[in-house]
């Protein structure tokens, strides 16, 4: 008979031996990059900052074994611009810009979801006359793009629900964050999109009012809930470096993590961005409820019935396409 301090010695020999075994295992689950650099354009206004700031700040980077460069990108055509002649590797577009940069000969494609469709607000001043989506017929709308989806879907909700033509019937100003602030500051146009990282400290000031946000009218053309901005990331990049793709998804998810559950990054981040934490907590809020972090299976299914929804209401012209191309998104570094 084995005496029992002989039986727990062996135990915990025999423990620790398997332990040694699957160890490695474990070790392999976590995506590994080679590592080098991977450079990321990110909106510095935008909630787009705070994964690479948490990234950076948590050494997250160097948990998956890559050193992230983030790269500040000002718009949508500056990020291609980079994208196209080789100045980085992964970016954020929403799944119709990825579809129209794909089609113009830009090899990229979505390999993470980010954010939720719907995330951002329409601003008006508190004294406006605007009181719902309808009376922005005949005024001056500040937009982040012409083809922007936030554009599409007021778009469609102006003519499927109040019967007018957005781009006809009304004046659109395209422009940056930073513009599209000043311009409603400034009286120069009655309405704007504003990002949702921005509208809490404009309405902070009792200056502004949210007329709606995007979500709500999402919801009134009937679109399910699907992501909007996309990680991307060039295919030939992808293609030679598969692992270092994986590990930059993985080091996002982390960051989310730590955005869900701290509110420091937040708070830190968010003081960087000036805005107070009255506003960080308003912000961080509904922030936090429109992250995503994977594709389910049938994203990709939802994204094309938003795409078709929108298609038969906002039209081809507005769209910018007639057809969602195959191959925008990919689920094989999730």
């Amino acid at each position: 008979m084995i005496p029992r301090g002989a039986r727990r010695t062996i135990a915990i020999v025999a423990a620790l031996g398997w332990l040694a075994i699957v160890a490695p295992v474990f070790a392999d689950t976590v995506p590994r990059a080679d590592g080098g650099t991977i450079r990321l354009l990110y909106n510095i206004p935008g909630t787009n900052s705070f994964p690479p700031y948490v990234i950076q700040k948590y050494a997250l980077d160097k948990k998956h074994g890559f050193t992230l460069e983030a790269i500040p990108t000002a718009n949508t055509q500056s990020a291609v611009i980079a994208m196209q002649s080789g100045g980085a590797e992964i970016a954020l577009f929403g799944w119709n810009d990825i579809a129209r940069i794909r089609s113009a000969g830009v090899k990229i494609v979505g390999i993470a979801p980010f954010l939720a469709f719907g995330v951002d607000f329409i601003v008006v001043p508190t004294d406006s006359p605007i009181k719902d989506f309808g009376d922005l017929k005949g005024k001056k709308i500040g937009v982040s793009g012409i083809t922007a989806i936030n554009t599409i879907a007021m778009a469609a909700l102006a003519k499927s629900k109040y019967h007018f033509d957005l781009a006809k019937d009304a004046t659109l100003q395209a422009g940056a964050p930073a513009l599209l602030q000043g311009l409603l500051e400034q009286g120069q146009v009655d309405a704007s999109g504003i990002f949702n990282s921005v509208a809490p400290s404009m309405v902070a000031t009792g200056k502004f009012r949210i007329l709606t946000n995007i979500k709500g009218i999402t919801e009134q053309l009937g679109l399910p809930d699907t992501p909007y901005l996309l990680y991307v990331a060039d295919t030939d990049y992808a293609a030679a470096h598969p692992d270092n793709v994986k590990a930059f998804v993985a080091a996002y998810r982390d960051s989310v993590q730590v955005l869900e559950t701290d509110d420091a990054p937040w708070l830190d981040h968010g003081k960087e961005l000036q805005m107070s934490p009255e506003v960080v907590a308003l912000f961080s809020a509904e922030a936090r409820a429109d992250l995503r972090t994977t594709f389910a299976p049938n994203t990709e299914a939802d994204i094309r019935k938003t795409f078709d929804l929108l298609l038969a209401t906002a039209g081809a012209e507005a769209m910018g396409m007639s057809a969602l191309p195959s191959g925008f998104m990919t689920l094989d570094y999730q």
